[in-house]
């Protein structure tokens, strides 16, 4: 699975291509961390989930 991670720095796009649900997490995560602007992560698909989606989309249960 190919995951893109996108967000605006200093007012320029960075992107990251991630293959897995949790790196492309981490990456978003990161990013916000860093001070990131308008940080989303778009699946295979085309969707987009911004952050208010990434715990829901990209966090599996434990079971």
């Amino acid at each position: 699975m190919k995951l893109i991670v996108t967000g605006t720095q200093d007012g320029r796009p960075v992107s990251f291509q991630r293959q897995t649900p949790d790196m492309a997490l981490e990456t978003a995560l990161h990013l916000q961390d860093q001070g990131v602007a308008e940080v989303y992560i778009t699946d295979i698909t085309g969707r987009t989930y911004g952050p208010n989606e990434f715990a829901a989309c990209f966090v599996r249960a434990v079971s």
